[in-house]
């Protein structure tokens, strides 16, 4: 007779190594934290009229999942050294008020990718109208999923059966809101880039392909379509990702934060000759190579893509990596 299926981790053993891959992302933060306030104190020209809002956000972010990660601990700690008992993973008032400042802190993330999305499309208010609706209605799915929860069985380690349908229906809308909102990003400045030629540059280029895959939030992108996947089919391995998520929701907009306080983001303005802004980076000297070894680079990658003649001017053994970057 075939054995049956079980999971490869039990729920208590899934919220440990999401309290332990919690503290080392939480440690990654910490110094992202440090190295974002440098840079909006001394970095940040002083005339940046949003610097303000930037350091506010920034510490308000890290607030969030400092908290996060301290009831994480704190549930942890006491549940095996002070207080022992059978489950830690059991539901508490304390993991209650954790779950609660996950769903908070995708929201406001979410909200930091829409004003990037805002700002790059030109502050084109009904781009982001949409996107503003379907986040309120993430976080009002998550914040009555957390209800319902107390409600039907207090100390459920993971929700029940019978309302995974509406946690699974706000996750998802999280995740689709992330999705568009990033297309939005990238196909703006995929746009621009393409009509504006001259923007990529040898000098330029490794900033711009960076700045597409950070604005995009392609980390938040991914850690939320795991926890989708593992939340829809009821994997005990979803406490492992909840910690993880928590702290890629500050870390991801922290990113971007950092990015717009040292000049290096997009933004759109109202320049008559062109209306997209790239923050100008100093240029490295003896980036010159021979054009024979360029040449041979060129017909080795991908010597059929349509977008090598997006980069004319590929003079260096690195623009012809941004040019497979572009391509792929």
């Amino acid at each position: 007779m075939a054995e049956a299926f079980t999971h490869t981790v039990n729920t208590d053993q899934a919220a440990f190594l999401g309290f332990a891959l919690e503290a080392i992302a939480y440690g990654t933060y910490v110094v992202l934290f440090f190295i974002s306030i440098a840079v909006l104190i001394w970095k940040t020209p002083a005339q940046n009229a949003s610097k303000p809002f930037l350091f506010a956000v920034t510490c308000f972010m890290f607030s969030l999942c400092t908290v996060h990660f301290s009831l994480n601990f704190n549930n942890v700690y006491n549940g095996l050294l002070v207080h022992p008992r059978p489950h830690i993973s059991e539901e508490t008032k304390l993991l209650a008020g954790a779950d609660m400042l996950f769903s908070v802190t995708d929201f406001c993330s979410q909200l930091i990718l829409i004003y990037r999305c805002y700002l790059v499309w030109g502050r084109t208010l009904w781009v982001v109208i949409l996107p503003i609706l379907i986040n309120l209605a993430t976080v009002a799915c998550g914040l009555a999923l957390i209800g319902l929860v107390l409600t039907i069985n207090p100390t459920a380690p993971q929700a029940p059966e019978a309302i995974v349908p509406v946690g699974t229906a706000g996750f998802a809308m999280s995740l689709i809101l992330n999705f568009i909102v990033s297309a939005l990003i990238v196909g703006r400045i995929w746009h621009h880039s393409r009509q504006n030629k001259q923007f990529l540059e040898s000098d330029h280029s490794l900033k711009r392909a960076t700045a597409i895959i950070v604005e995009s939030g392609l980390l938040f992108l991914t850690a939320q379509f795991v926890f989708v996947v593992l939340f829809a089919i009821k994997h005990p391995a979803q406490a492992i990702l909840v910690p993880i998520a928590t702290q890629i929701y500050g870390i991801s907009p922290t990113l971007i934060i950092v990015r717009v306080g040292m000049g290096s983001s997009f933004e759109q303005t109202a320049a008559p000759n062109s209306s997209f802004r790239f923050y100008s980076i100093k240029p490295r000297s003896g980036a010159s190579r021979t054009t024979a070894t360029i040449d041979g680079l060129q017909k080795t990658c991908f010597p059929q893509c349509d977008n090598r003649k997006s980069f004319p001017t590929m003079t260096t053994i690195r623009d012809c990596i941004i040019c497979i970057v572009f391509c792929l």
